[in-house]
């Protein structure tokens, strides 16, 4: 018999799971944040909260309202879980205790099920109450059997919703779908629109369809509709996770539809992640608005200080629909007592800057690395240049092209890269570009690895390499030569043009050389500075008089050498002569395809390492 009175899980008691020790909490009635340091468990809190409950109803894209913990973590045979004892207590709305579950783990690997959880109904922490009685109230009065879930429609969303749908068009199929469908009929797709709108503002227009997304990655499929100027394939991670949770709540609105529909709770891993502190906060709103509209209870953790901020904002006005909390001490976690919103950045950081689970990126030599590094120098002195001034002629040559205005908002739209650096490990292996793309392809462990390679390894046939002797005063064109650079993977990245960076950065040199009344600019700017007043343009040229009239890329080895205090790095380095030449609208095109490579590599690297990171 169903009941018609609502509940929800209000405190979680964990005595003993893996390093949980003697730890507990209340959960918010409207948006609980569970945050704190790396590794310290917050992914399996809230899988282990989402498996006390559960209806065995089917969405009408298929998935299911009742997650399973082994789904998402793998309990090993050899732990000590016939021992774990957690505790999850369900009140009503005017807060009176309805029931208690233990969640329990049973061993079911002989069936193919795994070590699952079985939330079996207890009398712990009840007064003058046998287990009997507590299981006849529980059944009697809220329709929950003794080794049921608790009856409250329940959706888990891990990480693995965040895999970026371009990278692997062949995991993923894209439905549109029909008009007559119940989405439709229902205006689901109305919600869809106004409240993706609603966190990221004139996303989606009026006309846009709805499509099913469905990720080999990701257990649950998912809606989707275009993004303006957005391709399905082409949106960005950031787009990607809020569309999975917008989703996730749409479903949720078909089935308040039912009659007999009272609640439900979603439970979301990793928040923030690709999304806008802006978007952080316009999302929380939109959280608290649909918790009261159709009753939804949000518990998900987070790294946000954004969203940490403002939670404890709201914790503070009303502690019984919003709470934080936040652990320490991974070895053995604790629930600290003290939130201030000073002591919880400040521990914030101490425990990101030593343990925050980094991308790795690998160059050929240190050669390569060094001539990314002055890359990423230009473009951090570009992008300045710019982000005040985004209407203005800032950089050279604007009467040259097309529309400098979109190639100013192409450089702003790149601004997440000035983290990169920080973001990043950066490791130089002293290994071929072959070796590197062998070793890529051995093992799926390197889709979670950058690889940025040198110019030259665009093409495999040496034959095809251009040498740059011939092409130092027109831009090498492959077009012209009907020549395809080679097939790889999108964590592959090549640095600018078709040369190695010796190469590369000769032909810069050369340029301001040749043509010094083009350059003035250049060479006035290295004048009025004192660490750079002694160059001038014959004494650059004196450092390549050996140079032959066939010299290749090895003959510049010899002149740059692999020491970076020799007098061409230090040129180069004090003239930011890198800087210069991309600061001109003719030639920043070529560093912005570049770095747009590099995000795209970065956005499919990002999720597969946090995936690894936090499991």
């Amino acid at each position: 018999m169903a009941s018609n009175k609502r509940i929800r899980p209000y405190h979680f008691n964990i005595e003993y799971f893996r390093n949980f020790k003697e730890v507990s909490f209340e959960l918010g009635r409207k948006i609980t944040v569970i945050s704190g340091q790396n590794g310290v468990g917050k992914s399996n809190l809230l899988s282990l909260i989402a498996s006390g409950s559960g209806v065995n109803k089917k969405s009408v894209l298929g998935s299911n309202f009742q997650p399973e913990f082994y789904d998402f973590f793998n309990v090993d045979k050899d732990e000590d879980f016939e021992n774990y004892k957690l505790y999850l207590t369900y009140v009503e709305d005017d807060g009176t205790t309805a029931l208690t579950k233990r969640l329990s783990f049973k061993d079911d690997t002989k069936t193919g099920r795994g070590i699952r959880i079985i939330p079996r109904t207890t009398n712990v922490n009840i007064e003058d109450c046998t287990l009997k009685q507590a299981e006849e109230k529980a059944k009697n009065e809220y329709d929950v059997g003794g080794a049921a879930r608790v009856r409250i429609p329940t959706i888990y969303l891990s990480l693995s919703r965040l895999y970026p749908l371009g990278e692997r068009k062949d995991t993923v199929k894209i439905t549109e779908i029909r008009r007559t469908n119940s989405f439709y009929q229902k205006k689901a797709d109305e919600k869809y629109k106004c409240w993706y709108n609603t966190v990221i503002p004139n996303s989606i227009k009026n006309e846009a369809v709805l499509s099913k997304v469905e990720k080999n990655t990701c257990s649950r499929a998912s809606l989707h509709m275009d993004i303006n100027n957005t391709p399905t394939l082409s949106q960005s991670i950031g787009q990607d996770n809020l569309g999975n949770i917008i989703s996730a709540l749409v479903d949720i609105y078909m089935l308040s539809l039912d009659d007999d529909y009272k609640g439900a709770l979603l439970c979301i891993d990793e928040i923030d992640v690709s999304l806008h502190p802006d978007t952080q906060i316009r999302l929380l709103d939109l959280f608290k608005q649909l918790s009261e509209e159709i009753g939804i209870q949000f518990v998900v953790s987070t790294h946000s200080l954004t969203i940490l901020e403002e939670m404890l904002k709201k914790e503070k006005v009303n502690s019984t629909d919003f709470k934080v909390v936040y652990l320490k001490t991974p070895s053995a976690p604790y629930v600290t007592e003290r939130k201030s919103y000073e002591l919880l950045k400040a521990d914030m950081f101490g425990s990101l800057n030593f343990q925050r689970a980094k991308v790795k990126v690998y160059f050929e030599d240190q050669i390569g690395k060094a001539l990314f590094g002055m890359l990423m120098d230009a473009f951090r002195n570009i992008y300045h240049d710019v982000e005040y001034n985004i209407e203005s002629t800032i950089l050279r040559n604007s009467s040259d092209v097309r529309d400098y205005a979109k190639i100013n908002d192409s450089i702003h739209s790149l601004g997440s890269l000035l983290q990169f650096t920080d973001n990043t490990k950066q490791i130089s292996t002293s290994l071929g570009c072959e070796d590197l793309i062998k070793v890529n392809n051995a093992d799926e462990y390197f889709k979670r690895v950058i690889f940025i390679l040198d110019g030259d390894a665009r093409y495999k046939d040496p034959l095809q390499k251009p040498k740059i002797r011939d092409y130092l005063d027109e831009k090498y064109d492959p077009k012209k030569l009907h020549l395809n650079d080679r097939t790889h993977t999108p964590n592959i990245c090549f640095l600018p043009d078709y040369f190695a960076p010796e190469s590369f950065l000769y032909a810069i040199i050369h340029k301001v050389l040749s043509k010094p009344m083009e350059h003035l600019s250049f060479w006035r700017g290295l004048d009025s500075n004192e660490t750079t007043a002694l160059y001038t343009s014959e004494k650059i040229s004196a450092m390549f008089a050996g140079l032959s009239s066939e010299y290749n890329n090895d003959d510049l080895k010899n002149i740059f050498t692999d020491s970076f205090e020799n007098e061409v790095w230090q040129f180069i380095k004090k003239s930011d002569i890198v800087t210069y030449y991309y600061s001109d609208y003719r030639t920043v095109v070529e560093l912005l395809s570049f770095l747009e490579n590099v995000k795209k590599a970065y956005d499919m690297a990002l999720p597969i390492t946090l995936s690894n990171r936090y499991s």
